[in-house]
């Protein structure tokens, strides 16, 4: 991840006594109409005061202030691009805006939350944007070939293979009645929503007797499946899609995430998560079973066992057998139930060939998105914190640019 302030601004500390480069001779030939005023900035070293000319460009007739382009300032910028970095970093990696402005006040930055906050909305609409044009850039034929020539320069001929996965979790938001008063009146204060994620995992070739080496790449969406399609695939693509060796799609059951693999990932090697696998088996056999958990246990191990080392081909025939000589020890309801199970696997059966994904060295589970869903929550889903829409979907932006390594990106001079 890149240190804060480790973005654009960093000369600011190095070089604002040096009157030399703040006050140059030619900006005052470059303008009509020179003036000099002081201005203010606050830094990581304090606030500073230094002079400024400031007039009408010769070329443009714009009002320009060279000294503020020089050092990455907008026109009414207050923060170096060093200390922006900073609290921006604290903003998305402490549990708030308030623990951030006590962390700063740490090392005697004088800031409250509702600044940070401030901040933090205003690069996260920056973040935002960037990930809007990365996606607009992938469905463009134009772009779309500049992303992969770039992506071809980076990678620098590296081997290695794509595993993608898809999931939703769980936030909260303010409701319509957010606020509503006395406690006691109904009203909708808190709205429950879904929030689609995704993970694109480099997984390098490794040497010989290393472990291979692994990188691993984030989206996120409120919206429907189409949105959080778009993204993985332009991650992906950005990521090496088109370089890989093997791609992998690796999730639950969902629908959606299938539909997704098939419009964006066609003739990647698919594989149901283990775990959710062995959920639907562990259900047929507590139904066999009675509910007996010893004798489910005893049914299901041997089963999970054939799943794991020998893949479908050798499981179906067995769930098969069982829905033809069960139904008459079934009620109608749990004969429903069964067929509902035994159809389930029958229809993912080409994404269990679990003993090939080992010889392969890939994953039989999406346990790494378990974890990033998990990681968003964190942030997102504490005690007392209910976001506002806007809110949340700016620091989720900010957050996917510091997960994805684009955090100096956001202090680029076509980003101020």
């Amino acid at each position: 991840m890149p240190r804060p302030g480790s973005g654009r601004g960093e000369g600011w500390r190095r070089s604002y006594g040096r009157r030399a480069l703040l006050f140059p001779p030619e900006d005052k030939k470059a303008l009509r109409g020179a003036q000099t005023r002081e201005i203010s900035v606050k830094t990581m070293s304090g606030d500073v005061v230094l002079p400024a000319v400031y007039g009408r460009d010769r070329e443009t007739g714009e009002m320009v202030m060279p000294l503020r382009e020089r050092f990455g300032l907008s026109a009414h910028q207050s923060m170096s691009p060093a200390l922006e970095d900073y609290l921006c970093f604290l903003a998305v990696t402490t549990t708030s805006y308030g623990r951030a402005a006590e962390v700063a006040g740490k090392i005697r930055i004088p800031i409250d939350g509702s600044q940070i906050q401030r901040l933090a909305q205003r690069v996260g609409q920056r973040a935002e944007a960037q990930a809007e044009q990365r996606v607009s850039s992938a469905f463009d034929l134009k772009k779309r070939k500049e992303v992969v020539r770039q992506t071809e320069i980076e990678l620098q001929g590296k081997r290695f293979s794509m595993i993608v996965m898809l999931d939703g979790t769980m936030l909260r938001s303010r409701g319509a009645d957010w606020g509503l008063k006395p406690a006691s009146a109904a009203g909708e204060r808190v709205v429950w929503h879904e929030l689609k994620a995704g993970l694109v995992i480099r997984v390098y070739e490794a040497l010989s007797g290393k472990r291979p080496k692994v990188e691993k790449y984030y989206v996120s969406d409120a919206g429907g499946p189409d949105a959080i399609g778009k993204k993985i695939y332009a991650e992906a693509l950005r990521r090496g899609l088109e370089q890989a060796q093997r791609v992998y799609v690796i999730a639950d059951g969902a629908a959606w995430i299938w539909g997704l693999a098939a419009e964006h990932f066609p003739g990647s090697i698919e594989t149901l998560d283990f775990y959710h696998a062995s959920e639907h088996l562990w259900a047929v056999g507590r139904m066999l079973c009675k509910d007996n958990d010893e004798e489910a246990k005893e049914w299901v191990s041997p089963l999970l066992s054939t799943l794991k080392n020998h893949g479908g081909k050798e499981l179906l025939p067995v769930l098969e057998e069982v829905l033809k000589t069960s139904e008459e020890a079934l009620s109608a309801e749990q004969v429903k139930a069964l067929n509902r199970e035994v159809a389930y696997f029958r229809n993912h059966a080409d994404r269990l060939d679990y003993p090939e994904a080992k010889r392969l060295g890939m994953p039989l589970g999406s346990g790494s998105m378990e974890s990033a869903c998990s990681q968003i929550q964190n942030r997102f889903k504490r005690t007392g914190q209910f976001w506002s829409k806007p809110g949340e979907r700016k620091l989720l932006a900010l957050e996917m640019a510091w997960r994805n390594r684009d955090w100096n990106d956001l202090w680029a001079l076509e980003a101020a």
